[in-house]
């Protein structure tokens, strides 16, 4: 009975103490204190503070990591943006240098002129050869400019088409050697103004003019690459996840999530 009766009090004891009672001194309320008091003595409390008003002021850790990536993306694709200009700029030399040895009829370079010999006041019809060597030394020039930048170009596109246009001008090596052109071990040209000048010029004829000769191949490619640098610097997307050039502007700016 006594015992009935103890456990009976001990129930009512500490259902009083734990409920939510009018006992506001009692173990619930206790209990909560400690565990306020518990939270802010380990710092968790103080960590749970300094998150809340780090989100409300757009200073958290997270929203800095984002920001970073944004400018960074910003950083790159200006960029890269800027080096596919400079290609199709070099591009568009390319095409005007190779397109004036293409010409034919009267504004060709090869169309003779007459030439007096001021000996004998005999005139003839020769090659304007200072005329030819100078637009042939214009086309190695920005062909060398062209070829540097395909080839480290990270648009793929732009890059084999630089391949191709260093395989054009490879085939012809022999032929290029003969009237002093060289193809360097970079595949860069160089020209030999004496060998250039003292070759036949209807050799240089045969490389250079009409529409199968080396300069309309060269010409083709090089209207190729500038359609590729307008439209790959004009696309909203530049880079994939891996920092690696999509050919490919449709989409979001990457091909994946970061």
């Amino acid at each position: 009975m006594y015992l009935g009766m103890n456990s009976h009090l001990n129930s009512n004891f500490f259902s009083s103490m734990m409920g939510t009672s009018s006992m506001g001194g009692g173990f619930g309320s206790l209990y909560s204190s400690l565990a306020d008091y518990a939270a802010i003595k380990n710092g968790s409390y103080g960590k749970l503070v300094k998150k809340y008003y780090a989100e409300m002021s757009g200073d958290d850790t997270s929203t800095k990591k984002t920001s970073n990536i944004k400018v960074k993306e910003k950083t790159t694709d200006e960029t890269a943006k800027k080096s596919l200009t400079e290609t199709k700029t070099k591009a568009d030399a390319m095409k005007t240098s190779a397109s004036a040895l293409m010409d034919v009829g009267k504004k060709s370079l090869f169309t003779k002129v007459d030439v007096k010999d001021e000996e004998t006041g005999k005139t003839t019809q020769q090659y304007d050869t200072d005329k030819i060597y100078k637009a042939v030394k214009q086309f190695a020039s920005d062909y060398n400019a062209l070829i540097a930048d395909a080839s480290k170009s990270s648009n793929i596109s732009i890059a084999r088409k630089g391949i191709t246009l260093k395989g054009e001008v490879s085939a012809r090596k022999d032929m290029l050697e003969d009237i002093g052109i060289t193809i360097n071990s970079d595949n860069t040209l160089s020209v030999d103004e004496e060998k250039f000048k003292g070759a036949d010029m209807r050799d240089v004829k045969d490389l250079f003019n009409g529409s199968h000769s080396l300069s309309a191949k060269v010409y083709q490619k090089a209207v190729e690459i500038n359609n590729l640098s307008t439209s790959a610097a004009s696309s909203t997307s530049t880079y994939n996840k891996n920092a690696t050039y999509v050919a490919s502007y449709s989409g979001t700016f990457y091909n994946g999530s970061l």
